[in-house]
């Protein structure tokens, strides 16, 4: 997983330390291939910009590529380095205490959102080439008399 990535794609990581922000990660802590960014070193940044770090990690019932130590290592990590919350095995109760969590942060205490909708009238289309269809039949028919 690409952590340096997803922690540095916060707008204004660096000059608006207030704003609240959150990172789940989410890994059976088996490295594939070369690492950008080591696990600890990804859990200090977090602690570091002041990014509330939740992370999850299956159990060694649940995968095969997981083992008690790395287990251990990735919840030493997140706890240890990063302030984060550590989560394993039933992935409904996991979900649902992030949510809790979420929701006590300074998320909660926005008085505003932004919100955007997005707004689709595809009858005005239809009914546009519906029209200029029946136009040009009757222009047409009109030509030919």
């Amino acid at each position: 997983m690409d952590w340096h990535g997803a922690i540095f794609s916060f707008p204004d990581l660096k000059k608006d330390m207030e704003r609240t922000r959150i990172i789940i990660f989410a890994t059976d802590n088996d490295v594939e291939g070369t690492e950008t960014v080591s696990l600890e070193d990804a859990c200090s940044i977090c602690k570091q910009y002041n990014i509330n770090l939740y992370a999850y990690c299956p159990t060694t019932q649940m995968n095969i590529y997981t083992s008690e130590q790395k287990i251990t290592s990735y919840k030493n990590a997140v706890e240890e380095r990063a302030n984060g919350k550590f989560y394993t095995g039933d992935l409904t109760q996991m979900a649902s205490s992030i949510v809790n969590e979420i929701k006590e942060t300074k998320t909660s205490l926005l008085k505003t959102s932004k919100k955007t909708f997005v707004t689709d009238y595809p009858e005005i289309f239809f009914i546009t080439i519906i029209t200029i269809f029946f136009s040009l039949i009757i222009i047409e028919k009109r030509a030919k008399v």
